[in-house]
């Protein structure tokens, strides 16, 4: 047997073991994450996951419409879910902003009525290609002639290159605003009063802004760790589709794996943003588990909230003799 015909049988037993156990254990985790995450990724990976694991246990299932439904919605809600974070990082921007207009932009009823649903709608339009122009052979879905070259284009753009600039955009500006922030509240409250009961409330603040900066960070950084080798392998296919004829058997079988992984870390972002802010912000896990306590009654209820109140009583003390210093950043 070949060295080349080894590689192939390797990577081929490689994305089977991924493919039975990788996912189903994405899909697991995401799906808890759903309990406090978004709508969309709940869709990404249900669609995703569970009709690819499908498919992969009945070949035969793969027909023209399973092709052009599968991968409409799924990338419906991948591309929503993306720009979902931009529009997060763009409320957060405007809500440290110093322009009473922006911030007037910023309220949930708005968000909820018209800003929200125009990107769902924005996205059902974009990617009409997708059911338009997805076909089959061998049983895979594939793209036909130069539309190959458009899903390229329309993938880097739309998912490596777009949502990731934006996001740095917008939080390079939230630093700033937070630090012009932070001036102003000294400028405002220290010339007139420097007294305990004051400086802790600016302390707790400054906390909460830095905490909620750090979780959309966080996700900000999945998010463009997740997709990277996606984009990179969108640009290859792009640039290498005309000298698919030249590829050697050892290439393609690097290649379809190299799709493979990227295929796998599509899913990430949806899955870890609720265990990332878990394990990162201590705001995140307070808000978490008092939402725990308002859906349960009785005396669970009680001990969460007295043992909330205490842990704010225990910060207020512990902040009180460093009132009159300077806050520090944490």
């Amino acid at each position: 047997m070949s060295a080349a015909s080894q590689l192939n049988i390797s990577l081929l037993l490689v994305q089977q073991v991924l493919t039975r156990y990788d996912y189903p254990l994405i899909f697991l985790l995401g799906d808890f994450d759903f309990l406090a995450s978004a709508f969309t990724n709940l869709v990404a990976l249900n669609v995703g996951i569970i009709s690819l694991l499908y498919v992969y246990e009945q070949p035969s299932a793969v027909t023209l419409t399973y092709c052009k439904t599968r991968n409409y919605v799924l990338n419906i809600s991948q591309q929503a879910s993306r720009f979902l974070i931009v529009l997060a990082c763009f409320d957060r921007f405007a809500l440290c902003s110093t322009s009473a207009g922006l911030r007037k932009v910023c309220q949930v009823h708005i968000a909820l009525r018209y800003i929200i649903p125009s990107i769902i709608v924005i996205w059902m339009i974009i990617p009409l290609h997708i059911p338009i122009s997805y076909s089959i052979s061998k049983n895979t879905c594939i793209f036909p002639g130069m539309m190959v070259l458009y899903n390229g284009i329309y993938g880097i753009t739309m998912a490596g290159l777009l949502p990731p600039g934006l996001m740095l955009t917008f939080s390079l500006l939230i630093y700033r605003n937070l630090k012009l922030k932070q001036i102003r509240r000294r400028q405002q409250i220290y010339p007139l009063v420097n007294n305990a009961s004051v400086n802790p409330r600016i302390r707790r603040q400054q906390i909460k802004d830095q905490q909620a900066l750090a979780m959309l960070l966080i996700q900000v950084v999945i998010y463009v760790s997740s997709t990277t080798l996606y984009t990179t392998n969108l640009m290859y296919t792009v640039l290498t589709m005309n000298d698919a004829a030249n590829k050697s058997s050892e290439r393609k079988a690097i290649e379809t794996f190299a799709s493979f992984i990227a295929g796998i870390l599509v899913f990430v972002c949806p899955c870890l943003s609720f265990y990332s802010f878990t394990l990162a912000s201590r705001l995140f896990r307070k808000e978490l588990r008092l939402m725990m306590c308002h859906l349960c009654n009785g005396r669970w209820h009680w001990s969460c909230l007295t043992r909330s109140n205490r842990n704010d009583t225990t910060s207020n003390a512990v902040a009180a003799p460093n009132a009159i210093t300077q806050p520090r950043m944490t």
